[in-house]
């Protein structure tokens, strides 16, 4: 084999320069730029980029531009390479990756990669669940978790190969890659964001707009949710598709009752109320930007956790505490000996997500968290509590109004009036029930478990048009 840098940078330079190759014997080095081509630098000669199959490539650009080059010696025939990584000052670790094995002229159009930040958020674990148990037609795409880490092995080539790739929050839209990219984002805007802040600044938050308009497609609930971000982020409406969030579609197909018994026995055969608030960002300073730092039920004044654990003894009820991760610690106090009373945090979730445990709740008790959107689905009780409704408008505001038609259930602020609405909800006596129904066309076009499947419905005539 001979042996051919690709890359006649500076930081090629630096890589022969390290002596890591001293010993092979290089003969030439691709470069992209015509005005090298015949030239020699570092007194090896440069070269058109092209292919040969006795050719040993070793890639010498920084990592940032690797996507491109890999791209390139993927279409070029190579499927065999090596770069080069920094591990400490002028030391560098050869890294070879073999794809010899992959079908790439097949993937190149097919592969779909899902972009799994967090299973909280629950989309992409959604589409990982119903393509791993056959629950959709994924057509001829190939479907995988793409790993973010340039150190494994199959990370440069999902990135280049893949078709299409699916987040839920974040994305690097810098990578220069062929991918359409698609947003599910993780939850329905009752909060403010973007523009819709009550203190925005441009500063602070003007990127977003950018960010925003380069996702190809942005999954939408229907025309108010399309609406809603539009405002919030300055986006097209060409970029939004009405498919319904693939996470709904485990409120339907997935048994939570039987999941949170697999990781609380003691909720065997109770009623689950499932408690799941929305989070209190601080900022550097100790400035808490979403409502009260104690805006949580356990900070009401007449709060007491046995006498809630008593509740539930004589109800049969299992009371379950979901927080946001960034706020778990803050219900470590109530880590008691319980029959009644359990703490969900993210790392009992193991291979699942938390839309997988929702459809246990018999009632949903929340603030400002968007998972009561999605709970309408299901028409069962949500009870809320708003303990610091004033900071939050003030701090960051909500983006829908009139609240009481958008928040269908009661609201309470003390203990005896949440535990008699528990109770009551429990018994059957649903005075909510017609306010959910009103509301829920406004959130959802679509009611079913059929999200995952339109989603690649939209793909496959993406692919044909």
């Amino acid at each position: 084999m001979r042996t051919y840098l690709f890359g006649a940078s500076v930081f090629c330079k630096r890589i022969l320069d390290s002596g890591v190759l001293s010993g092979v014997k290089i003969e030439g080095i691709f470069d992209n730029s015509s005005e090298k081509w015949g030239t020699r630098v570092f007194d090896i000669k440069v070269e058109k980029p092209h292919y040969s199959p006795d050719i040993e490539i070793i890639i010498t650009v920084k990592s940032a531009y690797c996507p491109e080059i890999i791209a390139q010696l993927l279409e070029l025939g190579y499927r065999r390479f090596a770069t080069f990584i920094k591990t400490s000052e002028n030391a560098y670790e050869k890294k070879v990756y073999d794809y010899s094995q992959m079908d790439y002229e097949k993937d190149k159009n097919n592969l779909v990669l899902l972009y799994l930040e967090h299973r909280s958020y629950s989309g992409i674990c959604a589409l990982e669940y119903m393509c791993a148990n056959e629950l959709a037609n994924t057509y001829s795409y190939r479907v995988k978790i793409f790993c973010n880490d340039p150190n494994d092995t199959y990370y440069y080539y999902d990135l280049v190969t893949a078709r299409y790739i699916i987040t839920e929050r974040v994305w690097n839209h810098n990578l220069k890659i062929r991918a359409k990219t698609i947003q599910l984002w993780h939850g329905y805007p009752l909060k403010t964001m973007g523009h819709m802040l009550s203190k925005y600044d441009e500063d602070k938050y003007g990127y977003l707009d950018e960010f925003w308009r380069k996702f190809d497609y942005i999954l939408s609930y229907g025309l108010n949710y399309t609406t809603f971000m539009s405002a919030c982020y300055g986006t097209l409406m060409e970029q939004y598709k009405v498919t319904g969030m693939p996470r709904n579609d485990l409120l339907f197909l997935t048994d939570g009752k039987k999941n949170i018994e697999e990781i609380f026995p003691i909720g065997r055969g109770k009623r689950v109320v499932m408690y799941m608030p929305t989070f209190r960002a601080v900022e550097e300073g100790g400035i808490t930007v979403n409502g009260s730092d104690e805006g949580y039920l356990f900070y009401w004044k007449d709060f007491n956790i046995e006498q809630v654990e008593s509740f539930c003894k004589r109800n049969n009820i299992f009371f379950l505490f979901k927080l946001h991760p960034s706020d778990a610690s803050k219900v470590s106090k109530l880590r008691i000996e319980s029959e009644s009373i359990g703490i969900l945090t993210d790392d009992m979730l193991g291979d699942k997500c938390m839309y997988e445990f929702l459809n246990a709740a018999d009632v949903l008790v929340t603030d400002y968290s968007s998972v009561y959107f999605d709970y309408l689905l299901l028409n069962r009780p949500i009870i809320f509590t708003d303990n610091d409704l004033e900071s939050y408008t003030e701090n960051r505001g909500l983006i829908l109004e009139p609240l009481d038609f958008w928040r269908p259930g009661p609201v309470v602020h003390t203990l005896d009036k949440f535990l008699k609405a528990v109770k009551t909800s429990l018994d059957g006596e649903d005075g909510y029930r017609q306010a959910r129904e009103a509301l829920l066309p406004f959130v959802h076009k679509y009611q079913d478990g059929g999200s995952t499947q339109r989603l690649f419905d939209l793909l496959k005539a993406e692919s044909e048009k």
